[in-house]
């Protein structure tokens, strides 16, 4: 008996797209899944737990061939992929047409590489796709399309001819079918998809396929999707057969170079009312497309001069109309193309061929009827515009894979880089960008809303230091919906325009404090501050008055918190640190604005919680959850020091020791976290009371990963390397064994608290920035590491070695600026 070894298949991918634009994700199946570029409502409504359309039924809409032939020999024929669903191809029938044999798939958002393996291929063949993501460039970020080069490697003694095909069906778009139009020059050769007709509809718009780089060019303009893929020719005069573009490429190893991009004209049922000229026409007309030419060349194989008459023209016509598996009399099912390049190898010779996918859906509407838009269409005014953009400039290209390698340029375990980089991929995969310039994220996409101001203050560390216009866009959106009495919104819904309830979450007045100070502290933006100002005040006035006994903490309505499944009382350990952090960074913030009374009075008033904190919740041990008169709640919650934690990782400096900090987390980690279950939100130690709310609570049981990541940032800022390294592996092993390295859940698919992830890289660096006075200060983990630097206007590396620092740019530059460490060169 065969044995074979199963694991669990990939089900995520690397999102390909530009910020605002939609994407298509990429498996390790090597398939291009999700089509979640023309509107469809998974990205743009609430679904919540509801079914809605995603585009994972599209899959296959993009697929690659490889064809390679040594003089002499017989053509091998490899499919780029693992999707091998017969409704596509009768794959079995004809085994020839199967998938290569393995697939090593290397995904680092925005890049990801596939290593194609197949012991009956002579060469070697890598793929590489791209996604437009440029850090500090939010134009090129927002592209609508993504680049997917390859690369041959002759690796034999003998010269060798290899084809690529791409084939470009799209079953998402234009119900009306698509209208196809070539465009050449000297180096590329691309087919733009238009719809039939232009509409309203959220899924009308235009796709754009287009090949360069070395080797002859050769296409079909526009074809049905059917033939792209496969049908059965049958009739009674001439016979049965399997009718499929891929045949045709198996045998030549290029396409017919068809330019024809709108479907044939209609065949009367009775041609014999035709006139011999209207017989001609028709006849003449339909073999210029390859679905009609295929029969004719198998006909011609026997009988060489057919047609000789009309009667032979019109029984040709009568069996293309006859096709119904072709659906030949529906239009909406034309409308698909395919490209491909050969190139010519000798022995030990590399070529490159490129493929750029482009899109431009502009009708996305709001639930009320108010056309939003896209980004993009600033930018681009079509498909074609946004293909021929990526085409002409290779170097978002070398820009977007060279970000790759900078986030993977550390001597830390290559978790690391997987989080910062993978969790990237969300800003893709689940953002909108409105054309009015408007910006939000999905808390997870199509559940909850945008901006949730409790995730985004977890969530935005990495989109500040890439896009920081994006983030103190979304802030000042935000603002301008904080309620008369100081409360700051929930989060979006269902759109941009409008917030829903959940203003009586009261971590999120300080959560906003925190991250208002931080962003100005990357982007020294005054104006920014100064806007901001007034929401910060009224913020913390209003959770200033939550504190009934006047001991600097808040104490009554303290309930309704990010857990929302957790209800917490009286004056609980999470608030409070978020409250205290708020007020320092609230005071730091009065200094910038020369309001020296608001900062006397805030630190005043931080002492005092500090020193109420140590007396009312520390055990002996760490903080008790909560405690409310004579009653408290001993429960070990795991994010307990949440607003320490932001200030260490935002380079606000904390507000307790370090000592302090760790004992607390050396036992949140001996009692909240093992290897195979995670790290788990909260638990009651033994010979410690806990409460109803909060024994076997659903959140205090589960795993968020999203905390899993702020708890090692946070071990890190204390030294505690080993802990760190053993949270982000575990995080990691457990996404992978269920497939969803790049897809973790919360409240929905591709939450965006995991985005967390790259606060562990401030943390390593120690890194704090005051860009308004040019200062930035480095403390690294370790006395020997090299890192990534990433932060507004800058991009480069940090090498520590006996625990010198050496700092080493890509991009700006750091010119008038002080470093402030001891250990700097």
């Amino acid at each position: 008996m065969a044995k074979i070894v199963m694991t669990k298949p990939s089900a995520s991918g690397i999102a390909l797209g530009g910020i605002g634009a939609g994407s298509v994700e990429l498996f390790p199946d090597g398939e291009f899944h999700y089509w979640q570029i023309a509107n469809p409502p998974r990205l743009t409504e609430v679904c919540w737990e509801s079914k809605a359309y995603d585009g994972e039924g599209s899959t296959g809409a993009l697929s690659f061939w490889v064809r390679t032939e040594k003089d002499g020999g017989r053509p091998v024929v490899r499919k780029l992929g693992m999707k091998t669903d017969p409704d596509d191809f009768t794959y079995r029938l004809f085994p020839w047409n199967k998938p290569v044999e393995r697939i090593s798939f290397d995904g680092r958002f925005p890049v990801c590489e596939l290593k194609y393996e197949d012991g009956a291929l002579p060469c070697r063949l890598t793929g590489k796709a791209v996604a437009p993501f440029v850090p500090h460039q939010t134009n090129i970020s927002a592209t609508p399309g993504f680049y997917m080069d390859f690369e041959i490697e002759n690796t034999g003694n003998e010269p060798l001819t290899v084809s690529l095909l791409g084939t470009l069906a799209p079953d998402f778009c234009n119900d009306g079918g698509c209208r196809n139009t070539l465009s050449m020059d000297s180096e590329s050769v691309s087919v733009t998809l238009r719809p039939a007709e232009a509409s309203d509809a959220p899924n009308c718009g235009e796709t754009c396929l287009s090949v360069c780089g070395d080797g002859e060019k050769s296409y079909i303009a526009g074809e049905y999707r059917r033939f792209i893929r496969e049908y059965i020719f049958d009739d009674d005069n001439f016979g049965v057969s399997q009718e499929s573009a891929l045949f045709g490429f198996r045998e030549t190893g290029r396409l017919p170079d068809s330019d024809v991009g709108s479907p044939p004209p209609e065949i009367p049922e009775n041609t014999k009312a035709l006139s011999d000229g209207e017989i001609d026409s028709l006849f003449s007309e339909y073999v210029k497309y390859p679905f009609a030419a295929s029969v004719l060349r198998r006909i011609r194989w026997t009988k060489p001069e057919f047609p000789e008459n009309r009667e032979q023209k019109a029984g040709f016509l009568a069996a293309m109309r006859g096709q119904n598996r072709l659906h030949i009399q529906s239009p909406e099912e034309f409308g698909a193309a395919a490209l491909c390049s050969s190139v010519r190898l000798k022995p030990g010779e590399k070529k490159n061929v490129r493929f750029i996918l482009s899109w431009y859906f502009p009708n996305h509407f709001s639930k009320d009827g108010r056309r939003l838009g896209h980004y993009y269409e600033n930018l681009f005014c079509g498909a074609y515009e946004a293909n021929a953009f990526l085409r002409e400039h290779p170097e978002v290209f070398r820009k977007a894979a060279a970000f790759s390698e900078l986030l993977y340029d550390t001597t830390l375990p290559e978790v690391y880089p997987d989080c910062w980089s993978g969790h990237l991929s969300t800003l893709v995969k689940c953002s909108w960008y409105l054309k009015d310039g408007k910006f939000g994220l999905w808390e997870g996409q199509g559940f909850c809303g945008f901006h949730t101001t409790d995730i985004t203050s977890h969530a935005s560390f990495g989109l500040l230091a890439l896009f920081p216009k994006l983030q103190l866009g979304q802030m000042r959106m935000g603002a301008a919906f904080q309620r008369e009495d100081g409360r700051v919104h929930h989060f979006f819904t269902p759109d941009l325009d409008h917030v829903g309830s959940g203003y009586e979450r009261v971590d999120m007045n300080n959560q906003f404090v925190l991250m208002v100070l931080r962003d100005y502290l990357y982007t020294g933006d005054k104006q920014y501050l100064k806007d901001m100002w007034p929401h910060v005040i009224s913020a913390v006035n209003s959770i200033g008055e939550l504190d009934s006994d006047g001991d600097g903490l808040p104490d009554r309505d303290t309930t309704r918190n990010t857990y929302d499944a957790w209800n917490l009382s009286g004056t609980p350990v999470y608030i409070s640190v978020l409250w205290l952090a708020a007020l320092k960074a609230a005071a730091r913030i009065a200094d910038e604005m020369d309001d020296a009374e608001r900062a006397k009075k805030w630190r005043s008033l931080l002492n005092k919680g500090l020193a109420s904190l140590e007396t009312l919740l520390w055990n002996g041990e760490y903080y008790d959850l909560w405690r409310k008169g004579g009653e408290k709640d001993e429960t070990l919650m795991t994010d307990q020091l949440d607003g320490e934690w932001f200030l260490r990782v935002a380079g606000i400096g904390g507000s307790m020791s370090d000592e302090r900090v760790s004992d607390v987390m050396k036992l949140v980690l001996k009692q909240n976290f093992d290897k195979d279950g995670g790290l788990i939100n909260a638990s009651c130690p033994e010979g410690r009371r806990t409460t109803l709310y909060s024994y076997k609570n659903c959140q205090t049981e589960a795993v968020w990963t999203g905390i899993g990541y702020l708890t090692a940032a946070l071990c890190l800022s204390v030294g505690k390397l080993n802990d760190a390294n053993a949270l982000v592996t575990a995080i990691r092993d457990n996404q992978s064994r269920f497939g969803a390295l790049w897809d973790h859940w919360e409240c929905g698919h591709h939450y965006s608290r995991p985005m967390s992830s790259w606060s562990t890289l401030n943390a390593a660096l120690g890194l704090s920035i005051d860009a308004a006075k040019r200062i930035i200060r480095l403390d690294p983990v370790s006395p020997d590491v090299r890192l990534p630097l990433c932060f507004p206007g800058v991009l480069g590396t940090a090498q520590v070695t006996n625990g010198k620092i050496r700092i080493s740019l890509t991009e700006g530059s750091l010119e008038g600026w002080t470093v402030l460490t001891e250990k700097t060169v």
